[in-house]
């Protein structure tokens, strides 16, 4: 054994213990970076000098070197983070229904006096007036002027679904975008870190990226993570991969004539209709292809047969 071996021992104990330090000083200068985890040094005991094999010189026992650094570690419970991804999920979808449900109530701005029902209710009082007095042109023309203020009114709310209708699907053909851009950049970080890993380090920053990726990619649409090959990070849904490693998957708009000439998202590779259950995207296709388009629908409906009563 050298001479020199207690230096080596005390030089590499301040390597290891200098290393844990300096990643202290890392936690804390990303204490308010979004996405970051903390990280922790794992230490372990030097191998010793001697080993138990036809080498081993003839000495009692093994002679301790040290400590040394094992691995750099992220804090992070995978459980919690499942959790996160369905809790996002669910806020994604909400959220955005919340904010275009406030809007179609604006449009609808009840009970104000320039909302349908209270044109609808002034048309029928001067109706009821021109029956008691049906020879004065006051009554006549009172009729046509609200009669005329009705239609306006359920012109002005029909043109207000329908910009609320082309505002979401403005909205989806941005989401869409966005999804396959975080998509591209998951399966772009999927690839880099496993040549990191494959270099024996530990890529823990590329690692909090693309959960802070995965956590925003479920904010947009519905999606599961599968973790249990660490060198293949898979992300599902729609019933399908959308990210398997380094590949991924991207939608695409297709319009068509059965949706009132509106884009359907769709599976690029084979054009099949993506079917989201959550997260913005699912609520914004939820909005548009069935809430605002039943309301439009029965504005119509409510209007072809008001027409029909007064007719009658």
């Amino acid at each position: 054994m050298s001479t020199f071996s207690g230096i080596e021992m005390g030089k590499r104990s301040l390597f290891a213990h200098s290393q844990s330090i300096q990643t202290a000083g890392h936690n804390l200068s990303n204490s308010s970076t979004e996405g970051y985890s903390r990280q922790r040094v794992q230490l372990k005991a030097t191998d010793p000098l001697y080993r138990p094999d036809l080498s081993r010189a003839e000495t009692p026992g093994q002679i301790g070197q040290g400590v040394s650094v094992e691995a750099i570690r992220r804090v992070r419970d995978e459980l919690l983070d499942t959790r996160i991804v369905a809790q996002t999920n669910s806020e994604g979808y909400w959220k955005t229904r919340d904010n275009y449900v406030m809007m179609m109530e604006e449009v609808y701005n009840e009970p104000e006096d320039t909302s349908v029902r209270t044109r609808m209710d002034q048309f029928w009082d001067s109706w009821q007036e021109l029956s008691v007095y049906p020879e004065s042109r006051a009554s006549r023309q009172a009729v046509l002027s609200r009669g005329e203020t009705l239609v306006d009114a359920i012109h002005q709310q029909y043109r207000g679904l329908q910009g609320i209708r082309d505002m979401i699907n403005g909205d989806i053909e941005a989401v869409t975008k966005q999804v396959n851009d975080i998509s591209r950049q998951i399966a772009s970080l999927n690839e880099e870190i496993v040549k990191v890993k494959a270099m024996g380090d530990s890529p823990n920053d590329l690692m909090d990226e693309r959960d802070l990726l995965a956590e925003n990619l479920s904010e947009l649409i519905n999606i599961t993570v599968d973790q249990r090959d660490p060198d293949e990070y898979v992300i599902h849904t729609a019933g399908l991969e959308l990210v398997q490693g380094r590949t991924h998957r991207t939608f695409e708009l297709k319009s068509g004539i059965e949706n009132d000439g509106y884009a359907d998202v769709v599976w690029s590779e084979n054009g099949k209709k993506a079917e989201f259950t959550g997260g913005k995207l699912g609520s914004l296709i939820e909005m548009r292809d069935v809430d605002v388009r039943d309301e439009i629908q029965k504005l119509d409906t409510m209007t072809m047969n008001f027409v029909d009563l007064v007719n009658d």
